[in-house]
């Protein structure tokens, strides 16, 4: 029998999906309790004040939840070409999704510090989200191991530049944080103009 007969698993490739899915709901509808006041801001503050204390903190939680989206949108695109599942796969899979329960973790914690730091451990998080998620394609699409043979060499390549955009705009983020800067996070408000450039870029 041949060597990857052994390592491809060829059942319903929609119960990982179906898990996929479901982690990604839970873990952007649990981004909101970042949002959630401590008692003793409730007891001392107006609700004015309180709802301005939560900015930066709604900040991130938008940009937490669209990143999310976005990686969600990758993998539901990686999976309509993926043909069959091997070991690789379903272990990034499981490491990805361990990634993406750790958001809304990095998400509250840079919202209660707001610091260098925060920054980087919220960044990293997203980093090697992004690395995880570009591997998966890679081995995917290496020698057309795990797609049709017909998929062309331009959705491989574009596949791959469209997953660097998000690792490296959180590793442009993690320098910006070394040098001190609380702001860093605003780098991923750049990440609605990155997909266009990248795109016309590959044209070229």
């Amino acid at each position: 029998m041949p060597e990857h007969a052994d390592t491809t698993i060829k059942p319903d490739k929609s119960r990982v999906e179906a898990l996929t899915d479901g982690i990604f709901a839970f873990a952007m509808t649990l981004l909101v309790t970042s949002l959630i006041l401590p008692r003793s801001a409730i007891v001392t503050q107006t609700s004015y004040q309180a709802l301005l204390s939560l900015i930066p903190d709604f900040y991130h939680y938008i940009i937490a939840f669209f990143v999310l989206a976005a990686f969600w949108m990758a993998h539901h695109r990686q999976f309509s070409q993926i043909r069959a599942l091997d070991r690789i796969i379903i272990g990034t899979t499981v490491i990805s999704l361990f990634l993406v329960t750790l958001v809304p973790f990095s998400t509250s914690f840079i919202g209660d510090y707001f610091d260098p730091f925060s920054s980087i451990v919220f960044e990293a998080n997203l980093l090697v989200l992004g690395l995880v998620f570009t591997f998966q394609w890679y081995h995917a699409t290496k020698d057309h191991r795990l797609v049709s043979p017909d998929l062309s060499l331009g959705v491989i390549r574009r596949g791959l530049a469209f997953g660097c955009i998000i690792p490296v705009i959180s590793f442009l983020g993690i320098l910006l944080a070394l040098t001190g800067n609380d702001s860093s996070t605003a780098i991923y408000l750049a990440l609605p103009l990155a997909k266009p450039v990248v795109a016309h870029l590959l044209q070229t």
